[in-house]
């Protein structure tokens, strides 16, 4: 009874590598000294140009080569790898407006994925994927047209 009384009135927890004190119905922030989700969980070292094209869902073990072309309005998850391929480091993919990127999926080498393509949880992305389509699978494969989905 006094704990939860307590929490009504003072309580503290992290948000988004934030520190938040309650206290008497007033909350105050702040900056969460030694964590940083971005920067200690994540690889993106061209951070501001991808913040301003994606949203990053869960920013956990995130991997963005810096050379990386990215449209507007992409969705990231967690545990993702864009990068290049092994023959030569600017062999990057090029991705679409709208691109949702599902957890542990990997997208690499000079490739281009279309506009409004949702890439599956767990898929591995090397060929070219066209507009308009959701892929799956190791090797990704096109699963559904989305103009199907519409119908």
């Amino acid at each position: 009874m006094f704990k939860k009384w307590l929490n009504k009135f003072f309580c503290c927890y992290k948000e988004n590598a934030h520190l938040i004190i309650r206290f008497f119905g007033i909350k105050f922030t702040f900056k969460w000294i030694g964590i940083n989700q971005l920067e200690d969980c994540c690889c993106i070292p061209n951070l501001q140009y991808v913040r301003q094209r994606a949203t990053l869902v869960h920013p956990i073990g995130i991997t963005i080569h810096p050379s990386v072309k990215m449209g507007y309005g992409c969705r990231i998850y967690q545990n993702v790898t864009i990068g290049n391929d092994e023959k030569d480091a600017l062999n990057v993919p090029t991705i679409g407006n709208g691109v949702i990127i599902y957890a542990n999926a990997v997208v690499f080498g000079k490739i281009k994925i279309g506009n409004n393509v949702t890439i599956g949880a767990g898929s591995v992305v090397f060929k070219d994927v066209p507009d308009d389509v959701v892929v799956a699978g190791n090797p990704a494969r096109i699963i559904k047209y989305k103009k199907e989905l519409i119908k």
